[in-house]
């Protein structure tokens, strides 16, 4: 999967001369809510489109995500105060994923707003960072997502982007232990316009 996912990288690296329409790179910042995790963390992405028309995209995603919370032992009384060990758990998340997106580019033509769908799928990695326990999971991902673009200006290049939708990722550990990182997701962002090469 990693071989075929960083061969895919390779050819769309190639590609931006062939296929320049509509070609963009997207850098967002978010939020996502992992199930098993339940807690709300940082989600972001760089994504690399490569326009095959001005109606379809394929490309590829990569980002990372961040999710930190205490944990707290049971309380013991120190006089009139009562103390507890306080635990730090950070979970590390990066996604690898191809994309292909759907892009309504008629709106953005006559109104400036552009809807789209993206979806994709590839391979993820979570640490798990603990004092007591520390592990790497890893597996199968998959994510759509449905957005609107909004274009800055007339005289703009640069692109407003809003997104929302679901990361489908249950991972495991090399002793076969599961982690559900399948939840929601949002974010904001910039697409940036890729010129064509002469």
């Amino acid at each position: 999967m990693k071989k075929i996912l960083l061969a895919a990288l390779f050819m769309l690296t190639f590609s931006i001369s062939v296929f320049a329409l509509g070609s963009t790179l997207d850098v967002k910042g978010g939020i996502q809510y992992p199930n098993d995790v339940e807690k709300v963390g940082f989600d972001s992405a760089a994504t690399l489109n490569i326009g095959v028309d001005k109606y379809f995209a394929l490309g590829i995603e990569s980002g990372f995500g961040w999710i930190k919370w205490t944990d707290k032992d049971s309380a013991f009384s120190a006089g009139k105060i009562d103390l507890a060990k306080v635990e730090k758990t950070n979970l590390y998340y990066l996604p690898l994923l191809a994309v292909a997106t759907v892009k309504f580019s008629d709106f953005m033509e006559s109104d400036g707003i552009m809807p789209y769908v993206s979806v994709g799928a590839g391979y993820s990695w979570t640490w798990y960072r603990n004092p007591d326990f520390n592990d790497r999971f890893e597996g199968f991902t998959w994510q759509a997502v449905a957005g609107l673009a909004f274009k800055l200006g007339s005289d703009s290049n640069l692109t407003l982007i809003f997104e929302g939708g679901y990361r489908g990722a249950d991972v495991q550990d090399k002793d076969d232990y599961a982690l559900n990182m399948s939840g929601p997701i949002g974010r904001i962002g910039v697409s940036f316009p890729i010129e064509p090469t002469e």
